[in-house]
């Protein structure tokens, strides 16, 4: 069976103590060709000593000019995640559905899909939620420069973000970033108490995982990289034929 990001079988054998910590130690580039996005988790709780690590060497990535206004909103009160798990479902509901339709007839897709699946109907079961956000400052209230302002304000957070899911998958937490909970962001602001000029950037749900990690597969780089322009590619590998795919 083809591994998948959304694989329910893939963490680690590590159990929740400080021990988990020296996991840290994990050669970086062992994290980066093992780590994928873990949806299906246990309900164990996540020790506040591992979380506050992982969530201190998160902040340790670059911001924009240094600013640093970066905030987390740890979610573990159950009405708090049942709030979120709502919001979730009101847009879930109208995208899953969607996807089925997509995925029908076709058995990897659906397997792949299925992780999501459970986390959705189980989101409030999950141990914590992560919720990153950033503060606007005058680039991110712009007019005139919308892109500007949106690739200013996302690239800020998502290098912490990475170093966070860098760091879960060495001492074995699963996670995964997501965005459904949160499209709804006047709602979501709410219920998470941010003022006006705070924005939440995505949810992390994090957990003990199901199973272990394993290499994640990913097509040739030389597919994905252009060199110069669009479509040039030239570290494609020749086919059998002498032709270029």
């Amino acid at each position: 069976m083809a591994e998948t990001d959304d694989d329910a079988a893939i963490a680690s054998d590590l159990h929740p103590g400080a021990e988990v910590l020296d996991s840290l130690d994990m050669p970086m580039v062992e994290a980066m060709e093992t780590q994928r996005a873990v949806r299906r988790l246990k309900t164990d709780p996540v020790p506040d000593e591992i979380l506050l690590r992982l969530l201190e060497l998160s902040l340790k990535a670059p911001t924009s000019s240094n600013t640093q206004d970066w905030s987390y909103v740890v979610v573990k009160d159950r009405d708090q995640k049942r709030r979120l798990a709502r919001l979730y479902r009101v847009l879930y509901r109208v995208f899953n559905p969607i996807t089925e339709k997509l995925a029908a007839r076709d058995e990897t897709a659906l397997r792949n899909i299925r992780p999501g699946q459970w986390q959705a109907e189980h989101f409030e079961e999950i141990p914590v939620f992560v919720v990153p956000c950033y503060r606007r400052g005058l680039m991110h209230r712009s007019v005139g420069w919308p892109q500007i302002s949106v690739s200013s304000f996302y690239g800020s957070v998502y290098p912490a973000v990475q170093n966070l899911l860098l760091g879960c998958r060495a001492v074995g937490l699963g996670a995964s970033i997501q965005t459904l909970p949160i499209w709804l962001v006047p709602v979501a602001k709410r219920v998470l108490g941010l003022p006006f000029n705070v924005n939440p950037v995505c949810i992390i749900p994090i957990g003990w995982a199901e199973g272990r990690y394993g290499p994640t597969r990913r097509r040739p780089i030389g597919e994905v990289v252009h060199v110069d322009r669009y479509g040039n590619r030239p570290f494609l590998a020749e086919d059998p034929t002498g032709s270029r795919p």
